[in-house]
């Protein structure tokens, strides 16, 4: 899956209460806390009741999409590119 798919996944998980995701599937959970994206979320698409078909729901995830740094693999080993912490897979 791509990032976009991933965040799509992400958000409609925690819309239906799901609090067990820490961070979208192939993101660092230490940079995605720090940016505080679901906060952004929460402001700028729940509050106005803005649906996943909604042309502002597309673009706030292309423009997280586009801010996120990859998780990159190494054998079995995840290490973000930003923050350089390991997260084993």
């Amino acid at each position: 899956m791509n990032i976009i798919t991933n965040l799509k996944n992400y958000f409609k998980a925690k819309s239906k209460g799901d609090e067990t995701i820490k961070a979208p599937d192939g993101i660092c959970p230490n940079c995605w806390g720090k940016q505080e994206w679901d906060g952004d979320f929460y402001k700028k698409i729940k509050v106005n009741n803005i649906t996943p078909e909604h042309k502002t729901y597309d673009s706030f995830i292309h423009e997280v999409a586009s801010k996120l740094d990859k998780i990159t693999l190494k054998e079995d080993i995840l290490i973000c590119q930003t923050c350089n912490i390991s997260y084993k897979k």
